[in-house]
């Protein structure tokens, strides 16, 4: 009978023990919500402004006209970090060997690998200053496509499903922000008229991404990890100085086509 009672006395040591235990006071959290949307924002204007650009680029190297189209897109096109190679169509889905000759090319399939760097900075609500620089490495298949009207091309129509494993490094005050991305970009039907002279920006279609985020979070001797999700999506089209609304999330900011600064987020 004895070590029959002695049971209920052990089991109220251990639940004491457990209370214990529960009453230690949890780590401050080092890093919100809003503040890893902020990052993520910032990370995917700059990527989706880059996609700009690198389709302008892939029209470069095909050797079609893009007068008007940004500066930033002959830097993508010259850049020895993104290779290229393509195949193309005539009007009957037949290939054009060697895309030549071009006038009669209606449909380029290019397959594009992009290796670089990143970086920049802003200053945020308060006045701190945040910088951030990272590595991109990014996969697209961008199908264009040449809309005729009779023998005059009218506009040119870019659709792709794209991959990417961005990682970048955000610093602000004390604390730095390691963010890893592995993305997925649907663009959906982007369409520029033509001449690219006076249609610099995309007139529609949309950018949609998912963006699935692990963030490490440091300050000091204090290590934080996150793993998220941010969706994130931008539809044409732009204004004529190459503003445009991206939204994460809900929230909605502004992206500029030209600098790749995301601002006015809320």
């Amino acid at each position: 009978m004895n070590r029959f009672r002695a049971l209920p006395l052990a089991l109220g040591f251990a639940i004491a023990l457990g209370a214990c235990s529960d009453s230690t006071t949890p780590v401050a959290q080092l890093v919100s919500d809003s503040a890893i949307t902020a990052d993520v924002a910032i990370s995917s204007g700059d990527a989706i402004a880059s996609t700009l650009e690198t389709m302008a680029g892939n029209e470069i190297a095909t050797g079609l006209a893009t007068s008007g189209s940004s500066v930033q897109a002959s830097v993508v096109a010259n850049s020895p970090d993104v290779t290229r190679s393509r195949t193309c169509y005539d009007v009957n889905g037949a290939v054009v060997s060697n895309c030549i000759p071009l006038s009669s090319v209606r449909k380029i399939v290019t397959h594009v690998v992009v290796n670089g760097s990143r970086s920049g900075s802003a200053t945020t609500t308060g006045g701190t200053t945040k910088t951030w620089s990272g590595a991109v490495h990014r996969t697209s298949d961008d199908t264009l496509t040449r809309n005729f009207t009779g023998s005059t091309e009218t506009s040119r129509t870019h659709s792709d499903v794209a991959t990417g494993h961005d990682t970048t490094m955000f610093s602000e005050g004390e604390l730095s922000r390691n963010v890893a991305e592995s993305v997925r970009d649907s663009v959906k039907a982007v369409t520029w008229n033509m001449p690219r002279s006076s249609n610099p920006w995309p007139v529609s279609g949309s950018i949609v991404r998912v963006d699935t985020v692990h963030v490490t979070v440091t300050k000091g001797s204090q290590l934080q990890s996150r793993d998220v999700v941010r969706n994130v999506s931008v539809t044409f089209p732009a204004d004529a100085q190459g503003n445009v609304v991206l939204t994460i999330n809900g929230k909605t900011c502004n992206l500029n086509l030209v600098t790749h600064v995301v601002s006015g987020c809320q």
